[in-house]
């Protein structure tokens, strides 16, 4: 018997390539940052595991789209090597009201996504000290330059200046936001009105110490982090483990004061180069 033969298949016809930009499922390589896999959330997962941290980025984009498996993902992203990787899944995180996601960021630590947010320029001599108000709205620095600047924080700007000659060690803002105190070096206590830009009286006014070491107390009231001022980067440190969490770059010159706010969603640092950082997350 003889067998037929297909005559539109040339023997020197080869099967159909993937091109540059396709996308195979299946194999040992990653897909190109380019392309898309397909296959819904299995395809998601698989992205997931690639080692292109482009690629997991992309892939976290689409997990809210998955409902409570995707959200699973997304908390899972949050112990991911990759910092930028749990930048992405931090973002959409914060955008979610369940439970089991508000209990997965209180556990967070979000430290090590922080980075500089802007920074504050106008003295003209080193900074040495530096408070925040308790909701993060309002910066106040002493400076060498004989001077104590008031910032606005949302307007990125000064608001207030009062020239004072004395070396200011510590400041310290009053729970209400509406005055602030100073520790100069002669160990006297001078205090101001914010509302008004008038001195007053300090006698009857809280004080306490800000230098460049302060600590952060976590949701539950228990001290958790100690930030401190090495050279000219922060340092952040885990006081339960012990353990360095991570370093905060940007200034150019020795750190000499910290200040957290106590909802710990802004550090402040300032530097002999003149400069305050504002830390956060974008």
């Amino acid at each position: 018997m003889v067998q037929s033969s297909n005559p539109y298949k040339s023997e020197h016809s080869k099967p159909e390539q993937p091109k540059e930009y396709d996308v195979v499922l299946g194999g040992q390589n990653p897909p190109p940052v380019s392309g898309a896999v397909l296959g819904g959330l299995v395809g998601i997962q698989r992205r997931l595991s690639s080692s292109l941290t482009e690629e997991r980025i992309g892939a976290i984009a689409q997990l809210s789209q998955h409902g409570q498996t995707g959200l699973n993902l997304l908390i899972q992203a949050l112990q991911d090597p990759s910092i930028q990787v749990q930048r992405a899944a931090y973002a959409l995180l914060r955008q979610h009201q369940e439970p089991v996601v508000k209990n997965a960021l209180r556990h967070y630590d979000t430290y090590p996504l922080f980075e500089c947010l802007y920074p504050l320029t106008g003295h003209a001599g080193g900074i040495t000290a530096v408070a925040l108000s308790p909701d993060g709205q309002i910066a106040i620095s002493g400076s060498r330059d004989a001077t104590l600047r008031v910032w606005d924080l949302q307007a990125r700007e000064e608001v207030m200046r009062v020239i004072e000659p004395s070396f200011v060690y510590a400041i310290a803002i009053t729970p209400d936001s509406r005055m602030f105190v100073i520790k100069t070096r002669e160990r006297v206590f001078k205090a101001w009105d914010m509302r008004t830009g008038q001195q007053i009286d300090a006698d009857d006014l809280p004080t306490r110490s800000i230098s460049s070491v302060t600590v952060s107390p976590n949701r539950h009231r228990t001290t958790q982090h100690l930030i401190s001022g090495s050279q000219n980067t922060i340092k952040i440190w885990n006081l339960k483990t012990g353990r360095e969490v991570c370093i905060l770059r940007g200034h150019t010159s020795l750190v000499t004061a910290v200040a957290i706010a106590p909802k710990r969603q802004i550090l402040l640092s300032g530097s002999e180069d003149r400069t305050l950082r504002v830390w956060g997350i974008s």
